[in-house]
């Protein structure tokens, strides 16, 4: 006599080998990738200068001589609007809020930002 399972096939668990670092683990369905390797890894602590591109410490320094967008788009050969995107960006990047703030920022971090 052929006895059927209690046990839902949706609710049995299995033995898989995680795809990405080859460790066994319990799933249930059909995942592929093991608890730890669904973990987001923890980014490296980068220096807040070493996420500007050159243009921008550049730029970044042209706003820390109290120039206005028009003065820096001019010595830049740059249109008005490219540079209000280019301040936007290192406001971002650096987590300041307006060209105050950045030259602040960047008074304080004379040595790398400008």
């Amino acid at each position: 006599m052929f006895v059927t399972s209690l046990i839902h096939p949706s609710t049995a668990t299995t033995i898989r080998s995680c795809s990405r670092c080859g460790r066994e683990f319990r799933t249930v369905g059909r995942a592929h990738i093991c608890p730890e390797c669904r973990q987001p890894k923890p980014r490296e602590a980068k220096s807040s200068t070493d996420t500007l591109s050159a243009r921008e410490k550049q730029l970044a320094g042209l706003v820390y001589q109290a120039k206005s967008n028009k003065e820096i788009a001019n010595d830049l050969h740059l249109a008005e609007g490219t540079i209000k995107e280019y301040l936007h960006t290192i406001f971002r990047k650096l987590g300041v809020k307006n060209r105050t703030e950045l030259a602040l920022w960047i008074a304080h971090h004379q040595g790398s930002a400008a």
